[in-house]
């Protein structure tokens, strides 16, 4: 073999043994996502016993995302504490961030998935942290809601279309309204969330 060809199928080796290494942790960071979402979201619902509609993944510059849920007992008490107006309920309904569930078990069920996101971070430029990686744990984000959906755990059937699941940015990207087409079976419920969404315009 030629030195040529040996160069060339060495390089080709290396890439391919690359690209392997990154899905393999790819693969680590949605699990861990996963894992960390299901088991906040289940102490949630076991700690209150209330009728939750609204679940997220949240993302933001901290770059390390964080869950928020809305449950309607919640939210009928969040308009009389915060006074609420008419005009108003329809986006404070879907407000992550005044959510008293925002941010609920990251401490103790995060842990794990933070740590994978400081090594990721540590092995890459501020320019790759905040453009490429930025996108990568957004996917990954979605993909892990993805599965935990599949696997009937934010309900099956009818049950299902009685939740509205996302992965939302901070500040808005204007691409929640498609993620949460991706996300979510059509539904009366889906269509009230949609229409707070920002969106693109060209959408």
């Amino acid at each position: 073999m030629h030195d040529e060809n040996r160069s060339e199928v060495l390089e080709n080796f290396i890439r391919e043994l690359h690209l392997r290494l990154q899905q393999m942790e790819n693969e680590k960071l949605i699990e861990a996502l996963e894992n960390a979402f299901k088991n906040a979201v289940t102490s949630l619902r076991e700690e209150h016993k209330e009728n939750f509609y609204y679940f997220a993944f949240i993302f933001d510059e901290g770059l390390h995302p964080y869950i928020s849920a809305w449950s309607y007992e919640a939210y009928e008490k969040s308009v009389i504490e915060n006074k609420i107006t008419e005009e108003d309920k329809s986006w404070w309904k879907w407000d992550y961030a005044d959510s008293p569930y925002a941010v609920y078990g990251y401490d103790e069920f995060f842990s794990e998935a933070s740590s994978l996101l400081d090594e990721r971070a540590g092995k890459l430029s501020d320019d790759e942290l905040y453009d490429r990686e930025w996108f990568t744990r957004m996917w990954a984000m979605e993909e892990a809601l993805k599965r935990l959906d599949i696997s009937g755990f934010f309900g099956i059937g009818e049950s299902r279309k009685n939740v509205v699941i996302n992965v939302e940015q901070a500040p808005p990207d204007c691409q929640e309204y498609e993620r949460a087409l991706r996300l979510n079976p059509q539904s009366e419920l889906l269509c009230e969330y949609l229409e707070v969404c920002e969106r693109d315009e060209q959408t």
